[in-house]
């Protein structure tokens, strides 16, 4: 299969991944998964469900070209980029279109958007040169990343991002 192919499939692959990955911590509410999951409906919390989906899809591209070789930097990079893009275009139209009410089709629009462009600079980061510290980097920045969710799960910013409209609370609550 072509790359390019590969990232349209990857397109709707990640978007699949992430819905289902939003409900793991609802389905088994535990500490382990806290960290890793979304455990409300904040803005912030919705930053695990990108960098969980990139990451495990940035592993299965892994294995599938097995050629390629900054895979997972790729991956990194792009799940950053899709996550500030959902923030930058979703939050200031949660808080002055939306008034704080979730609307399901413009949040999947959005991010669906924001998987479609960072695909895009996947596919051109995978047709770079490669470095062989870049993989090493992406590890570190997705387990670095990971924490820095987790950690901001139990010690939210006082700040609307992290505040759960829905439940009135932050963070874990």
């Amino acid at each position: 299969m072509t790359l390019k192919k590969w990232k349209i499939i990857s397109v709707f692959g990640i978007f699949l991944l992430s819905s289902l990955l939003h409900f793991i911590y609802t389905w088994w509410p535990n500490f382990f998964t806290s960290l890793l999951f979304p455990v409300n409906e904040s803005i912030w919390e919705h930053n695990k469900i990108i960098i969980g989906s990139f990451l495990i899809w940035s592993i299965l591209e892994k294995i599938y070209y097995k050629d390629r070789k900054n895979t997972l930097w790729a991956g990194f990079v792009s799940s950053l980029v899709c996550a500030l893009l959902v923030m930058v275009i979703f939050t200031p139209i949660f808080y002055l279109v939306l008034k704080t009410q979730d609307n399901i089709i413009v949040t999947f629009i959005i991010f669906f958007i924001a998987i479609a462009i960072s695909q895009y600079l996947n596919y051109l980061l995978l047709n770079k040169t490669y470095d062989k510290n870049l993989e090493r980097y992406a590890i570190i920045g997705f387990l670095g990343v990971s924490i820095l969710n987790a950690f901001l799960t139990y010690y939210p910013l006082d700040l609307g991002i992290f505040y759960d409209y829905g439940k009135g609370i932050f963070g874990r609550g």
